[in-house]
């Protein structure tokens, strides 16, 4: 049903037609890990929501509430919130992956979001119960962070900078394009992942350079007691014409001075873009 997850395409499973009703829609398949795709959508005079799907690792639910079964796909529905709705998809005979269908918008907003993210479910469960999901079309770029594996990014002794840290058990995310570790001795954790999206810059932090790409370090951006750093892997043309970018993130949290958490954050970012493969 899935086949090859590297080549699986996301935006197969969200149409821009099937939420046509709610507002002007846009279809980005070039926001976030590549695990994923976003429709945004712009109801009249009301807050942009973004409905997106993610193929995840993640078991299904052990403890559904709500579920409804149409051919070989179950939906979970997860109670709405305020700003968020989800849906969890879970396919028949396939036990250690799911799909999630989320819309969500960043600001107050009076359109209905558990009715978008049903109407994207129901056009998802569609597709699924039609035969094996579309292959991306085309491929990924010969210098794409997509062909890279984030959990070989980290040597065992890159990561001694991490006290404590279990560099044997890494925590893998789908298609190997996110890795997290944790110190077995300490809160301190890490995560390494891929991102796309428009090219990075040093608001609220300083700005570097990495074995010659240029890198971003922001302490605390992602919440008290995490730093993060963004190095700019490649700079491309996305489907509508304007420079985005594939972006390294190196997030390092825990209850550190915020300066330590930076300096851990930026040894490992120059540590794993040392072994990257050049665009």
């Amino acid at each position: 049903m899935i086949g090859d997850r590297r080549t699986a395409d996301p935006c197969a499973l969200l149409r821009p037609a099937a939420l046509g009703r709610f507002g002007r829609t846009e279809l980005d398949p070039d926001y976030g890990n590549f695990d994923r795709c976003d429709v945004l959508v712009s109801p009249p005079s009301d807050a942009v929501v973004d409905v997106r799907v993610d193929l995840d690792l993640d078991p299904p639910p052990e403890q559904a509430k709500a579920t409804r079964t149409t051919g070989i796909v179950t939906v979970v529905a997860d109670p709405g919130e305020s700003h968020a709705c989800n849906r969890t998809l879970v396919l028949e005979g396939v036990a250690d992956m799911t799909i999630t269908v989320t819309a969500k918008r960043d600001d107050d907003g009076e359109a209905p979001l558990c009715e978008i993210a049903d109407a994207a479910t129901a056009d998802a469960v569609r597709t699924l119960n039609q035969g094996p999901l579309a292959r991306r079309s085309p491929g990924f770029p010969a210098g794409s962070l997509a062909r890279q594996d984030a959990c070989t990014l980290l040597t065992a002794r890159a990561l001694e900078v991490v006290p404590g840290i279990d560099a044997a058990d890494p925590d893998r995310g789908y298609g190997g394009w996110d890795c997290e570790w944790e110190s077995t001795t300490s809160d301190i954790w890490l995560d390494l992942t891929f991102d796309r999206g428009g090219p990075p810059d040093a608001a609220g932090g300083t700005s570097t350079r990495l074995n010659g790409l240029p890198a971003y370090i922001r302490p605390a951006s992602e919440g008290d007691g995490a730093c993060l750093v963004q190095v700019v892997h490649r700079t491309y043309a996305d489907v509508h014409g304007r420079t985005a970018a594939e972006t390294l993130l190196v997030l390092v949290g825990g209850s550190r001075p915020a300066e330590r958490l930076c300096r851990m954050a930026t040894h490992l970012a120059g540590a794993a873009t040392a072994r990257l493969r050049r665009a």
